[in-house]
Parts: structure tokens; C-alpha cells; sequence
């Protein structure tokens, strides 16, 4: 299983340190972080990822630098103090996302790096896939709002990818938001 190819492109330079994978599902961006020296903590509300994560994370001899940690999003407490958080493709409403950021960015280190990518709700009328509900997809100015009131420096943008279903190509729309907390960072 791969990391996501947005967090591999924007994330892969970083010094080894501490990252909370939110909504990490069976952990294949922890997995990623722990294989390259990183302490992981996959936060998921699906017990039967989290056993997943943990056996993957065994096979690959990497158990001492994972945990795994059953919650929902909207009200986790991490175990870590984590110098990365990441959340890829948590769509939820936007007011139960923003509540979730909110409460992740509120754990991290005071200069910690926040990455997060999501379908893009523009994928409702130019793009694919993603869920067919409006409500659950994000946009940029929504994420940027977001961003604003409680990251340091930020960017939201959005990335469009190919991918195929059935033999048939199509462009996804993605959006992506980089930040730190902290001023002046």
C-alpha cells in the first residue's frame, strides 16, 4: 500500500520527527513516515484499520515507532506532540472538518507543519471522483477561511490528477492545504 502521491510530493524532504496521520485509515502514509524514521500515530475511528495498521507495521519491524490511537477526528487526544499533521481525503462536512482541524492543530508543536488534500468539490461539475455530496467536499476558499484564523503562514491550492476507471481516463480535482502554525514561520 502507498503513501498518498500528494503527501509523497510535498512532504518527502522533511526531517525525520513526529506526525499524527488523522483519519489514517489502515496507516499508509504512517507506515510511509515510520519506514523513513519517523514516530507515527495513526488516529482512526475504525477499529479494524487501526489492527491492520498495527500488523503492517509489525511485518516491517517499525512497531516501536507506531502507535495507533481509536478515535473519531472531531474530539481525538493524541498521544503525540507532533511536528506534522497530516489528513488525506477526510470528507466530512466542513463544519465537523473545521472542528477537526481545530482540535488536531491545537495538539501539535507550536511550529508544526499541517498538510491536508481532499477531493475537491469542483469534481461535481468538471472533475472526478469523491463522493457525489456536495456538502462533503471542500473548497479552497472554505479551507483557506479555515486556515487564516488558526495557521502562521498557509496556501491553499488546487491539483488536478489523472486517474483511470474501467480503461477510461478522467482528471480529479483535489484540493491541498500546506501550513504551519506559529507566526513568521
Amino acid at each position: 500500500m502507498e503513501p498518498n502521491q500528494f503527501v509523497v510530493e510535498h512532504l518527502g524532504s522533511l526531517p525525520a520527527g513526529k506526525m499524527v496521520d488523522l483519519a489514517g485509515g489502515e496507516g499508509r502514509n504512517a507506515l510511509w513516515f515510520a519506514r523513513d524514521g519517523w514516530q507515527v500515530e495513526n488516529v482512526e475511528i475504525s477499529q479494524v484499520a487501526l489492527e491492520k495498521f498495527l500488523i503492517r507495521a509489525k511485518q516491517d519491524h517499525l512497531e516501536s515507532s507506531c502507535t495507533a490511537t481509536h478515535a473519531n477526528a472531531l474530539e481525538a487526544r493524541f498521544k503525540l506532540m507532533a511536528d506534522l499533521l497530516v489528513v488525506a481525503y477526510l470528507q466530512i462536512p466542513f463544519q465537523d472538518l473545521a472542528k477537526a482541524l481545530t482540535n488536531a492543530v491545537s495538539q501539535l508543536s507550536p511550529t508544526a507543519e499541517v498538510f491536508g488534500v481532499w477531493h475537491a468539490r469542483r469534481n461535481l461539475t468538471e472533475g472526478f471522483g469523491g463522493p457525489p455530496v456536495a456538502e462533503l467536499l471542500p473548497t479552497v476558499q472554505e479551507l483557506d477561511a479555515w486556515a487564516t484564523s488558526n495557521l502562521g503562514s498557509h496556501e491553499v491550492f488546487e491539483k488536478e490528477r489523472i486517474v483511470e476507471k474501467d480503461g477510461v481516463k478522467h482528471v480529479a480535482i483535489d484540493v491541498i492545504l500546506k501550513g504551519r502554525l506559529g507566526k513568521n514561520q
